[in-house]
């Protein structure tokens, strides 16, 4: 693994032109020109490109989970997936590139098997509780589609992630009631974080 410095530079030269030029188009040579070091040297500590993404994924939804202060974890997944379509609604170099990744069938299942190990790490999902893990990509993977098609559609932001979680919830099992309240307590906190924004990592 490269030494503190050395990585963050790798990956902060890789989030620029992923977003810039769209993951696919990317070179390894590109982002080690842009880093100042050999490509052979930046293959040697990533050795596939995916990696690059996964780990940039995963200090971008770390940091963002982090700004989150709710204990309940419905309703703060409910806040995370609020706050995520907003920030990407409004980056459009990162509403442009998160299309890539949804219209890719390699990419997207790419980022739904990371969504899913994340998941897992965050304590949003229980050990053992596979029905959650399951029901929750079966609706973020219609989710994402939803959000792609928003504007042919004209479906609102706050519509996307409410189908995402009431259909989750009761999937679950949970009543009405709660899906309501759960709804209702992550606008109100979604509200107080939306004026401050997310920011990428990198």
């Amino acid at each position: 693994m490269p030494s503190t410095e050395l990585k963050q530079k790798i990956l902060a030269a890789s989030q620029h032109l992923f977003i810039e030029k769209g993951y696919k188009k990317v070179t390894y040579k590109e982002i080690a020109n842009q880093v100042g070091i050999s490509k052979s040297l930046l293959q040697y500590h990533f050795p596939q490109k995916s990696q690059l993404l996964e780990e940039l994924m995963n200090d971008n939804f770390d940091s963002w989970i982090k700004t989150i202060p709710v204990s309940d974890l419905y309703t703060k997944l409910t806040v995370f997936l609020l706050m995520f379509f907003h920030f990407i609604s409004c980056n459009s170099q990162v509403d442009k590139f998160m299309s890539e990744i949804i219209d890719n069938n390699e990419l997207f299942n790419s980022f739904m098997t990371f969504f899913s190990e994340w998941l897992t790490n965050s304590e949003f999902v229980k050990q053992g509780n596979d029905k959650f893990k399951a029901a929750l990509l079966f609706t973020l993977s219609g989710g994402l589609q939803l959000f792609r098609f928003k504007d042919k559609y004209q479906v609102s932001l706050d519509q996307v992630t409410h189908t995402i979680m009431t259909t989750l919830l009761k999937l679950v099992g949970k009543s009405a009631q709660t899906i309501n309240k759960t709804l209702v307590n992550a606008e109100q906190n979604y509200e107080e974080l939306k004026t401050r924004g997310w920011q990428l990592r990198y």
